[in-house]
């Protein structure tokens, strides 16, 4: 009896086990593939919202930083003229605040600010919720004191209004 090179005599039993464990390997690199490719995409998505993030804090900061000088600047223009009492320097700030903050604020960062007795609060808020609160305090001869400069997210409103789940209703 001949036999041809590459045969056996169960038959072709060999190229079926390997067609399937080729099957096999293929659909498993297909399944890493997309895996990969999906969590790089969602990696990517996280790093971009992040880029943004910090770049809102970037701003905010910048905004406070400018506003400071700004006001630097108006306590050094009202000591050359005279004004040296600290609640009088707090009294011009508060009148200028509103001019200071349209010149030092980005596109996009809202600032607000609060002048109680000598103390000057501000707030620089980003269109995200990234919020940064600072509180300066005015001393007699136009001196100043930061005595506060942090940056959070902003407080969200919670909607305590609505039910979110009533259970299952009876039945009559």
């Amino acid at each position: 009896m001949r036999r041809s090179i590459g045969t056996s005599s169960r038959g072709n039993m060999r190229h079926g086990l390997i067609s399937l464990l080729t099957v096999v390997v293929v659909i498993s690199l297909a399944t890493a593939a997309v895996l990969t490719v999906s969590t790089s995409r969602a990696m990517g998505a996280l790093a971009q919202r992040q880029a943004n993030m910090t770049q809102e804090g970037y701003d905010t900061e910048r905004a406070a930083q400018t506003t400071l000088a700004l006001v630097e600047d108006e306590l050094q223009t009202a000591r050359s003229q005279g004004q040296t009492s600290a609640s009088a320097l707090a009294k011009r700030l508060d009148q200028a605040m509103n001019g200071l903050l349209a010149d030092a604020c980005p596109s996009g960062i809202t600032a607000t600010y609060s002048v109680k007795d000598t103390t000057l609060q501000c707030e620089y808020l980003s269109p995200n919720g990234r919020m940064l609160q600072t509180v300066v305090a005015i001393g007699d001869g136009g001196t100043y004191d930061v005595v506060s400069w942090k940056l959070t997210a902003a407080p969200q409103e919670q909607d305590t209004g609505g039910t979110l789940w009533t259970g299952p209703t009876a039945k009559d």
